[in-house]
């Protein structure tokens, strides 16, 4: 279109921006096959480094300071499976710690429950004992014996005396206690088993009484 404005010996071909296109394209590969060059040759000095060789392949570095290099890691390897079995021993002693006191508690909650049902029996048959303004019951043996130990001045025999009679007193309460609570659990389970039988006969009526109905309904048909 233009052949005749341009100079002797020069075509519209000659001209087009192909040429210019292709080398900058050819100028951007070789630019890219040297990053890929660079990278790679970086990566094989760091497998270089990383690796156990006790001899260094790496251009630059002495063997000295290879050796100094691999102990440095040598040393942060051991400090870090030091930390990591430190951690995981932490963490069995806190779960071992919370699993004996959560056995402890139980232990503790099965006699501290038994012992909350025992108290609401204490002092139930005080109401059959004689008043306090009647004539005293006769003293037992260990408490004239308490007695004499205080008169000979002989105090720690009595205190000993007082705790046996203390101890002993305490067991006949959770005896007379246990029974009772014994004899409230009978009356409850008796309690029970005649209402079950109640509805049952009154379940069993009800069918009766609905069967003789039926039974006269349909003889009224007839």
């Amino acid at each position: 279109m233009y052949s005749g404005l341009l100079p002797n010996g020069l075509t519209e071909d000659d001209l087009s921006p192909d040429d210019d296109e292709e080398k900058q394209e050819d100028l951007v590969e070789e630019e890219r096959q040297g990053e890929n060059t660079g990278s790679q040759e970086v990566s094989q000095s760091a497998q270089a480094a990383d690796s156990d060789s006790p001899t260094c392949s790496m251009p630059g570095v002495s063997q000295e300071m290879w050796q100094k290099f691999q102990d440095l890691r040598r040393k942060k390897d051991d400090i870090q499976t030091l930390k990591v079995e430190e951690r995981r021993k932490r963490k069995r002693r806190k779960r071992k710690k919370g699993n004996v006191a959560e056995s402890h508690r139980e232990r503790q909650e099965k006699p501290e429950k038994h012992w909350d049902e025992l108290k609401q029996y204490f002092g139930v048959n005080d109401r059959f004992h004689p008043p306090a303004c009647s004539k005293p019951p006769p003293k037992s043996g260990l408490e004239k014996s308490i007695e004499r130990a205080i008169a000979e001045g002989d105090i720690a025999k009595a205190e000993e005396m007082s705790d046996r009679l203390a101890t002993r007193e305490m067991a006949v309460k959770i005896a007379q206690a246990a029974d009772c609570r014994d004899f409230v659990q009978r009356k409850q389970e008796e309690e029970a088993l005649r209402a079950a039988q109640k509805r049952k006969k009154q379940i069993a009526w009800g069918f009766e009484a609905k069967k003789r109905w039926e039974t006269k309904s349909n003889m009224g048909y007839m």
